[in-house]
């Protein structure tokens, strides 16, 4: 138990004198952006493209998914496909002006907004607790943590599932939790994100510890799998568990689970604090955005809402 635990928090690296061109290459992105990237580029020969491709297969490709994919699906694919041409050292057909004007109708055709989900904002983020507490205890307990973690701290999925028991550091305010790797620290330098005490029984605090205590979690992921008959896994959660959890959660409470995804919870922290008018600047020191771009679009939407009707 306890060396699997180890071999998943820590998997086993070259020695850095072995190291090669290719791997430092590959070490430029982060190893789930790189499932990612070749998770586009399967999808892209499934739905009829060939590799390497050429102009011609790309336009057909567009063609073919403009009304079955979402435009930003369509975008980050395409630059999937550019990356693997160019590690492969192929030139990359997404530069050719034909396809950059077919992409650019299917764009006016269709939209290009990127769809934003409904945040999971602070009363029905506990309006959807009370359901999850319905469930079995071991899924109840963890379910209930890593929604009030990710609520809490900002956190996105992939941040969430990193989090190991090692680095959560315990005072009197609550917990720090070090994340080793996020979105926004490829280069693992590490960010700390502070969860505070909270009054009342959905206290994200308490509610880990509940989960620890039950799962018996004293290292290695703190997030696990729960299969069926309520049994804790010994391997961190999976990234697109994380978006089943939060779904699941939501139509537990009778809301459409269309509309959330897991990126809610997030999303939820930064439109309650808008809401709440916690200053902007104190609002990026717990989502550490580097820039107050993606945060304006929430705070525009509460602005929105606070105006007065002029009837």
């Amino acid at each position: 138990m306890q060396k699997t635990i180890h071999q998943n928090a820590a998997p086993a690296t070259k020695e850095l004198a072995d190291m090669t061109a290719d791997d430092f290459a590959r070490a430029a992105r982060a190893a789930s952006t790189r499932r990612e990237n070749a998770k586009d580029v399967r999808y892209f020969i499934q739905q009829g493209g060939t590799l390497p491709a050429t102009p011609a297969v790309l336009v057909a490709w567009l063609t073919k998914v403009a009304s079955q994919l979402a435009p930003a699906t369509i975008q980050r694919r395409m630059l999937s496909v550019g990356l693997w041409h160019q590690e492969n050292g192929h030139p990359s057909p997404i530069t050719d002006p034909q396809v950059k004007r077919v992409f650019a109708g299917i764009g006016r055709t269709v939209g290009l907004a990127q769809r934003m989900v409904a945040p999971l904002v602070r009363d029905d983020l506990l309006a959807v607790l009370v359901a999850v507490d319905r469930q079995k205890p071991m899924r109840a307990a963890r379910d209930t943590a890593l929604l009030l973690t990710m609520f809490s701290g900002a956190l996105r999925r992939g941040s969430a599932i990193d989090i190991l028991v090692e680095d959560i550091t315990a005072h009197e305010y609550g917990i720090d939790l070090l994340l080793r790797r996020s979105k926004t620290d490829q280069a693992g330098k590490g960010l700390v994100v502070s969860i505070p005490y909270a009054l009342g029984d959905k206290c994200p605090v308490k509610a880990i510890a509940k989960w620890r205590e039950l799962a018996g979690i004293e290292s290695g992921y703190l997030f696990r799998s729960v299969n069926k008959h309520d049994q804790v896994g010994a391997t961190k959660l999976h990234a697109d568990s994380v978006c089943r959890i939060v779904k699941h959660a939501i139509m537990l409470s009778g809301r459409d689970a269309s509309k959330y995804s897991s990126h809610s919870a997030r999303a939820g922290f930064v439109t309650s604090a808008a809401a709440a008018q916690m200053p902007l600047a104190d609002i990026a020191q717990v989502t550490k955005h580097r820039g107050l771009q993606s945060l304006q679009r929430y705070l525009r939407v509460v602005d929105q809402r606070r105006t007065k009707s002029l009837l």
